[in-house]
């Protein structure tokens, strides 16, 4: 009987700890998903951390590329563009260029509407950073020059077309809207050479400007597009076409074509404060975060391990159960060791409840702890963001001090720069002075060599400056007229120079004629004699072959008017004058066609031969004549190859191996049937 009560005790016991374990099991689980779901926010967190970052990178370099800008604009298109521009001009002053290269196409151009600069910009985009070249030559030349300043995948665009010297004539081409431009219209372009670049390149005269968006998806899309319209843009940058609307994933910015590079650096600045605030609120709440998955982490921990200790107890509970139910009644000398066995156990499951206990105690501490440091972080927070406030008033406040420190420096170099200036002044007419003191000593010595006594002057010194000027004037313009005189004595040697050059080149530009000459009337007179040897031999092959058939025929070709005309005289009419074609038989006039078409044969060097339907108004004999005259031709000449086409009977031919013979099968032909 004692022995069934430790076995329910112990029963009782393991659904006590059966209980509490499906407790920590779920507050594991719960723990497990709250820890998850702040891992999740501490990489969003980051992520957006990450951003941001990048974000403030871009901007910083944007403000530095704006700082540059302020004493070079080229310094916008990229940080070594002047030093890019300076090597053009000296690769041209060298003649490494047939013609300059023009760019950056962004530097070239300026708006009529400065409110339609962020539509332009999108529009063009990449080509503001452009070059354009006149030739392939000098394209890999500023290559060459390029490759020295930026790297391979950030060198600007170059596009070769012909330069010219007028725009092109878009009549017809353009659209036209009432209301809204074109991009080529809010644009001023100086060089012809651009316009004619992006007309090429990007089309510009047919892509519209709108500024509101609604207006432009009603122009676009809502009804039929103007005519010779492609797409739009609006004053925020949108893309809009006729079937289609982009916008911008990120908010765009004037980058190139901006105009005041002091209100862009002061936006800029701003923005990088609002951007360096985010980032650092960003950054607090990633610690704040981190620091409470942290506290998740060993809280779970320390739940693991109370569950693990409980499931320890559990499966020493079920052993015991499971021995007391295997002893059986009659060892009764077993009872006191079982008891003591069971006393151990309900002292060891009294230990684990306190261990529990201890581990709810230390979790409930934690949990307070996190609630204070909940309440720190927010206390932290709102102090944070009342610093933040009073440091956004302090930067307005420093931004306007700098604003005012650097127009008092600007002021102040002025100034400097103008007192430096008038003690140069000072100091070079102090120079000028003792110069001219020994300018007069030297005259007044020279003066003296001509004339011991000072002779007096009725004219004043104005008078007398005013004939010297007039004086130097007439001499300045005769040689204007007539020019320096060393000059014209190198002007005249260059052009004697150039006249020798010249005339040597036409000597041999004249002999180089009268050989070309010589060679055409060569060449004609072989062509004409090759004409007349191919003339002869047709009349000879034509007259030979029509001799088979005991005919006469003969050719006359007349070279000048270009004709041929054929005669051919059955036999016994020899002596007939009249030799009409149109006097023969069918046969006769087939066979002469053959024996035409056999003599072009032996005169040409065509490596194939056809003939079809030769023999259909011939009569057997002069088929017979006709088809052993072909056959001897192709065996003569075996190196060409030969197709005769047919309807009549081959049987007559002779068997060899250079000859096929593929025959078609005979037409079907329907019956009707009565």
């Amino acid at each position: 009987m004692q022995h069934l009560k430790k076995i329910s005790a112990l029963k009782n016991q393991l659904e006590k700890l059966e209980t509490e374990s499906r407790a920590l099991n779920q507050e594991i689980k719960d723990r497990q998903q709250a820890l998850h779901k702040g891992r999740e926010e501490y990489d969003k967190l980051s992520m957006e951390e990450k951003n941001i970052k990048a974000s403030l990178e871009s901007k910083s370099k944007r403000k530095k590329q704006l700082m540059a800008s302020r004493s070079n604009r080229l310094r916008r298109f990229g940080d070594h563009m002047p030093e890019l521009m300076e090597s053009i001009n000296k690769a041209f002053a060298q003649g490494r260029f047939k013609k300059k290269p023009v760019g950056p196409i962004g530097a070239c151009i300026s708006l009529k509407d400065p409110t339609l600069t962020l539509a332009v910009e999108c529009c063009l985009g990449f080509f503001l950073k452009s070059f354009c070249c006149d030739n392939y030559k000098d394209e890999k030349v500023l290559q060459g020059l390029m490759s020295q300043y930026f790297y391979k995948g950030n060198r600007p665009q170059i596009m070769v077309c012909p330069f010219t010297d007028h725009v092109y004539n878009l009549q017809g081409r353009g659209v036209h809207h009432p209301e809204f431009p074109s991009v080529l219209d809010c644009l001023n372009i100086e060089n012809p050479v651009i316009a004619n670049c992006l007309i090429d390149m990007r089309s510009i005269e047919s892509i519209l400007v709108i500024r509101e968006k609604a207006r432009a998806r009603k122009v676009m899309q809502g009804s039929r597009p103007p005519k010779n319209c492609r797409e739009a843009f609006t004053a925020d940058g949108d893309q809009v076409f006729t079937n289609r609307y982009y916008t911008p994933e990120h908010e765009v910015l004037v980058k190139y074509l901006g105009g005041d590079p002091e209100a862009e650096i002061s936006l800029v600045n701003g923005e990088l404060e609002n951007i360096q605030a985010q980032l650092l609120r960003f950054q607090l709440h990633s610690c704040s975060v981190k620091e409470d998955i942290q506290l998740m982490e060993e809280k779970l921990r320390s739940v693991i391990m109370a569950c693990k200790k409980n499931q320890e107890s559990i499966n020493k509970v079920k052993a015991s159960i499971t021995e007391l139910e295997n002893i059986e009644e009659a060892q009764d000398e077993d009872i006191s060791s079982l008891e003591e066995e069971a006393q151990e156990n309900e002292q060891k499951i009294e230990l684990e409840k306190r261990i529990v206990k201890e581990a709810e105690d230390e979790l409930r501490k934690h949990e307070k702890g996190l609630l204070a440091v909940n309440q720190k972080f927010k206390d932290v927070k709102c102090k944070m963001e009342k610093l933040s406030d009073e440091m956004e008033q302090l930067k307005e406040e420093q931004v306007k001090a700098e604003t005012v420190c650097n127009k008092l420096d600007q002021t102040m170099k002025t100034l400097e720069k103008k007192l430096k200036d008038h003690q140069n002044n000072i100091q070079s007419m102090k120079e000028d002075l003792s110069l001219q003191e020994e300018d007069l000593r030297d005259c007044e010595a020279k003066a003296r060599e001509l004339c011991p006594e000072r002779q007096q002057v009725d004219q004043s010194p104005r008078s007398i400056d005013v004939e010297i000027t007039r004086l130097r004037q007439k001499i300045k313009t005769q040689e204007n007229s007539h020019g320096d005189k060393e000059q014209i004595i190198r002007e005249y040697a260059e052009a004697h120079s150039n006249y020798k050059s010249k005339s040597s080149q036409l000597r041999d530009l004249r002999k180089f004629i009268d050989r070309l000459d010589n060679i055409m009337i060569d060449r004609q007179d072989r062509y004409k004699t090759l004409r007349k040897s191919l003339s002869v031999r047709c009349k000879l092959y034509f007259n030979n072959f029509m001799i088979q058939l005991h005919c006469c025929g003969s050719m006359m070709f007349d070279h000048n008017n270009e004709t041929l005309s054929i005669s051919v005289k059955p036999p016994g009419q020899e002596m007939n004058s009249v030799s009409d074609m149109r006097s023969l038989s069918g046969g006769e006039r087939s066979f002469s066609t053959v024996c035409f078409i056999l003599a072009l044969w032996e005169i040409t060097e065509s490596p194939f031969r056809c003939l079809d339907e030769f023999d259909v108004y011939m009569d057997m004999h002069n088929r017979s004549i006709s088809m052993n005259m072909l056959v001897a031709l192709s065996e003569r000449q075996h190196l060409r190859q030969f197709i005769f086409i047919t309807p009549q009977s081959i049987s007559q031919l002779p068997k060899s191996t250079n000859i096929t013979i593929h025959q078609l099968q005979d037409p079907e032909k329907d019956t009707e049937e009565e």
